[in-house]
């Protein structure tokens, strides 16, 4: 009661004031205005209910956009929209995600792509869009294109996300779609983290509140998505868990790409010439046949006046590849890292083309210049503890034409070619003998570090066959390595001469500035073929005419990088000559100098950790010259050749060298160990760690561990070393004094012996070798399958002499091989346990010396324990 006697008191007081300020015209005004609110509100909810969704995401919180002619990105409220043109729609695009940055490098490697690039296509369908992984495995030319709905049921697209559709644009060109869940989760052919750390699987779980999307650019032709992402890691094998619950940031750089409207002719692959290869299938019209094939990766390299070429002269191209260097390199690299782009062009004028590859800084006022826009190539400078660089590329999987290309220098590769100028030359360059190379030695090392890369750019593999062409006696004579270097090919992994002695006065000792296979195996990519109209058959012929002039000059031949199986000794890493015996016992000869003169050479070296680093990259070195050996021994040459050319496709080694090999490991077990005791010195601080004891143990394998191999080289050459003579070998070496009843023996023979015994015993169980395909060992799945399917012996090399396309549909590699039928070596190791037992039953019974007497028991302890079960 009390409150409405106070509002009918308020009442007339709020009338008589309305009065007094002519309250009649402002009560019309007031209800006036209350009604053109209400009436404003209704047609703004009227006008609201005719936009279009499209219109509707615009009209409120306008978002963030990138506009391209290629399509349009949105990022509104952390969500993400792509606007694409209704004519994009079942367009061929190309997909991949690169790592920009990771708080750990040894989880995720900046600048490179663990799956892709990816084909794919986006397909309306009613209300959704979808995007699916473009089947483009089986390739129809113009003559047979009317089969392709009949084939189109076996080689279907796969759909990878589906995105619900927003609304069309207002003119119905485009289509507008949010796409936030498939940039912020894992997707499977999208990982950021690599799969292993060593011999640890990895396994992450993502942590999506810390995930967004950082940053969005849409260019002509392509479109760049920059996410950062947050998971817990996992470390873990058959032997447990190394890390739980490992936090990690990293981000992601998606580009998406729009293929080329008319195809590149493609170049079908040769497995004599080492090019990455994109794989295919062609359906033959004719014998209604599918044949796999390959065509090799290149640049769409096109003359701009053709006739100059036919006269004789040189023709700039259409198109040239143009690489930008990023503005964050030291100043002092630029120049070589430009010698080391343009180093190319040498080889592209051989074949008529002229400034083919360009070399240009950062553009610093071109704002249309962005190097995250496919459309430039560019050389990035990464500053993570990596000593090492790398060229990827993105090719058109349809042909093979290289798109886009990057090399990526990883700051610590400054290290490696520091170590590397010193180990392999410091014998004969006074020059090198320092903690830091002398800038003319580092520029020109660098330089060839980015040929090699910008090598792989161009589409070529390593070559690692290549530097076996030589002799040691060539490489330590000056006037052959001014002309030819230390190897046909710098895409070879041989460095420096390490072959060359101090006594070797004005050896060259560098890789050289172009290879005769390198500039064979451009004009064999890109040379043109105008008078054969576009036909990829006819220039696979005469390509195929153009290789066999050159297949039996060493200097031209490709070796494949051997993964898994290695039984060509030819073909291996870090190698120099075509004798790994003479080359190690030089190599061990200039180290052995170089590590009596470390602590004269490197003296501004307080803490000493320079010369710790030296020391152990010595030891590495040496390493490498017993595994280069070891690989000789069982010694398959392996060979891509053609029919006509009559050269054998494997041959195995002579059986003297394959014998003088296998004893010089044995011998030489104790001069690794000597090495490493030169080296000993009190204020290094790896002198106390004694890696090389480590490494002798392996040295130490290696030099009994061939049984499994030799057995397949004698199997192809049955006069050649066999795996039973080598065990001999090996046992009479092994047991040299205890054959004699001497008993001085030293820790290191003892050792040797304990190693011998423990394989002895462990192969007389199973020889893993002998029960398993070579290359499929511990993939059961596999093992199967391939048991059932080949159980004979299948050749090394790949032969299509006789198809349609080609020679050639492979890279060439080592095929696997099903060795149960000439591996007999757990018959040859049993044999030797037993052997071995009655030596140790005598000599425990001798043997004065109480030690080396329990070491005997200790050894005859093991085996009959293993021939009791």
């Amino acid at each position: 009661m009390k409150a409405i006697l106070i509002q009918s008191l308020r009442l007339p007081f709020i009338l008589s004031l309305f009065l007094l300020l002519g309250g009649g015209e402002v009560s019309a005004q007031w209800l006036k205005s209350k009604r053109t609110y209400a009436q404003e509100q209704r047609e703004k909810q009227e006008q609201e209910s005719k936009l279009t969704p499209y219109e509707r995401f615009f009209e409120k919180n306008s978002p963030k956009s990138s506009e391209g002619a290629f399509l349009k990105l949105h990022q509104k409220e952390q969500k993400l929209y792509m606007e694409l043109p209704v004519q994009q729609l079942r367009k061929e695009l190309l997909m991949a995600a690169t790592v920009t940055d990771v708080s750990n490098p040894q989880l995720a490697l900046p600048g490179f792509k663990n799956n892709g690039p990816i084909p794919i296509q986006f397909v309306q369908k009613d209300s959704l869009i979808t995007m699916e992984v473009v089947n483009s495995d089986l390739m129809l030319d113009q003559a047979n294109s009317e089969l392709r709905e009949e084939v189109a049921g076996s080689y279907g697209n796969v759909t990878l996300h589906t995105f619900k559709l927003v609304g069309y644009s207002t003119d119905s060109t485009s289509l507008l779609f949010e796409v936030t869940d498939f940039f912020l989760r894992e997707q499977r052919f999208f990982d950021g983290l690599v799969s292993y750390v060593g011999s640890y699987r990895l396994s992450s779980s993502p942590n999506s509140e810390l995930s967004h999307i950082e940053e969005i650019k849409s260019f002509e032709n392509n479109a760049v998505v920059r996410v950062e992402r947050s998971a817990m890691v996992s470390l873990s094998n058959q032997k447990g868990t190394a890390l739980k619950d490992y936090p990690v940031t990293y981000r992601l750089t998606y580009s998406l790409v729009e293929l080329p409207e008319v195809p590149m002719v493609p170049r079908l692959s040769d497995t004599r010439i080492g090019y990455f290869l994109t794989e295919k299938n062609i359906l033959h019209k004719e014998s209604g046949q599918i044949e796999p094939v390959t065509f090799a990766r290149r640049w769409r390299v096109e003359p701009l006046h053709p006739e100059l070429i036919a006269r004789g002269e040189l023709s700039e191209v259409k198109q040239p590849i143009v690489y930008y260097i990023e503005d964050t390199f030291p100043d002092r690299w630029r120049k070589a890292i430009k010698a080391g782009v343009l180093r190319w062009n040498k080889a592209f004028e051989r074949i008529g083309l002229k400034e083919v590859v360009q070399v240009r800084d950062f553009p610093k006022d071109d704002p249309e210049f962005d190097p995250d826009n496919i459309k430039f190539s560019c050389i990035r400078f990464i500053p993570v503890g990596i000593e090492n660089a790398m060229g990827p590329s993105w090719y058109d999987p349809r042909t093979g034409e290289i798109l886009n290309a990057s090399v990526m220098v990883y700051s610590n590769v400054i290290k490696t070619l520091n170590n590397w100028c010193f180990v392999q030359t410091a014998q004969l360059d006074p020059a090198v003998r320092s903690k830091t190379l002398p800038d003319d030695r580092f520029m020109a090392a660098l330089e060839y570090v980015i040929a090699h890369e910008i090598g792989h750019t161009l589409g070529l593999m390593h070559n690692m066959g290549a530097s076996s062409a030589y002799t040691v006696q060539q490489l330590r004579s000056p006037k052959f390595t001014k002309e030819y270097g230390t190897t046909p090919s710098i895409m070879d992994y041989a460095r420096w001469n390490y072959v060359a002695q101090p006594e070797d006065k004005g050896v060259n000792l560098n890789p050289p500035f172009l290879g005769v296979y390198d500039y064979y195996a451009i004009e064999w990519g890109y040379k043109l073929f105008p008078e054969l109209g576009g036909d990829f058959i006819k220039e696979s012929k005469a390509l195929q005419a153009f290789v066999a002039k050159h297949e039996s000059n060493r200097l031209y031949k490709y070796g494949a990088q051997q993964m898994g199986l290695r039984l060509d000794p030819s073909s291996i890493e870090e190698d120099l000559s075509d004798d790994p015996v003479e080359a190690g016992e030089l190599g061990l000869r200039n180290l052995r100098f170089i590590l009596g003169h470390l602590d004269e050479w490197i003296q501004d070296d307080p803490d000493a950790d320079h010369r710790n680093d030296l020391y152990e990259q010595i030891l590495g070195q040496a390493y490498g010259y017993y595994t280069n050996i070891f690989a000789y021994v069982p010694g398959i040459i392996l060979t891509q050749s053609s029919e006509q050319s009559g050269i054998p496709r494997y041959k195995v080694l002579p059986r003297e060298k394959q014998r003088a090999a296998a004893l010089w490991l044995l011998r030489n077990v104790s001069g690794f160990r000597k090495l490493g005791e030169q080296g000993e010195m009190e204020h290094l601080q790896v002198a106390a760690l004694k890696p090389f004891e480590l490494a002798v143990g392996d040295i130490m394998k290696m030099a009994m561990l061939n049984t499994s191999k030799l057995a397949i080289s004698y199997y192809f050459d049955p006069t050649s070393y066999s795996p039973l003579e080598y065990l001999e070998d090996v046992y009479k070496f092994i047991f040299s004094k205890t054959l004699q009843g001497r008993e001085g023996l030293t820790p290191g023979e003892r050792r040797f012996q304990e190693i011998f015994v423990r394989y002895l015993v462990a192969a007389g169980s199973y020889a893993l070798d002998n029960i398993y395909p070579v290359g499929f060992k511990g993939n059961t799945d596999l093992e199967l399958q391939f048991a059932q399917t080949y159980p004979q012996l299948r050749p090394f090399c790949y032969d299509a002499s006789d198809s349609l396309l080609g020679f050639g549909k492979d890279y060439g590699m080592v095929d696997h091989l099903w060795a149960q039928a000439v591996n007999l070596t757990t018959d040859y190791t049993l044999d030797y346990t037993f052997k071995v037992r009655k030596l140790l039953e005598k000599v425990v019974k001798t043997t004065q010396d109480p030690t080396l007497r329990a070491h005997y028991q200790l050894l005859l302890n093991s085996i009959n324990r293993k021939l009791e079960k």
